[in-house]
């Protein structure tokens, strides 16, 4: 007499491969929203180097206290400094900083508050 033996193969049923796809196809959506919110929050190169740029000519502002109103051409930005008296203090000058591209168009602005000194 010959016994018959069967094998049992192991496998996952639909329900449970639909799950894992929902699941996947979840993460894989969120991790594309993420990173196009990286993309879209992150400064480009351009504008990180407008920003050092008016970060180096208001230093240099501060340090030798040229309170007068100038304009200055750096590669393709251009950078414009006004000054104004400040609104509530008479005996302060408000510096403010615009840093233009090549279309003038407006990539940073700095403004900052000094006292003046008589």
């Amino acid at each position: 007499m010959k016994i018959i033996r069967t094998k049992y193969l192991k496998g996952n049923t639909i329900i449970e491969v639909l799950i894992a796809l929902a699941i996947t196809s979840f993460c894989s959506s969120l991790a594309v929203i993420i990173y196009l919110n990286i993309q879209k929050s992150s400064l480009p190169f351009f504008k990180i180097k407008a920003v050092e740029l008016c970060e180096k000519h208001m230093n240099e502002t501060l340090t030798k206290k040229s309170f007068f109103e100038e304009t200055y051409k750096d590669e393709e930005f251009t950078v414009k400094k006004s000054i104004s008296s400040h609104e509530r203090f008479a005996d302060c000058y408000v510096i403010r900083m615009v840093v233009f591209d090549g279309a003038k168009k407006k990539l940073f602005e700095l403004e900052t508050s000094v006292y003046r000194d008589k």
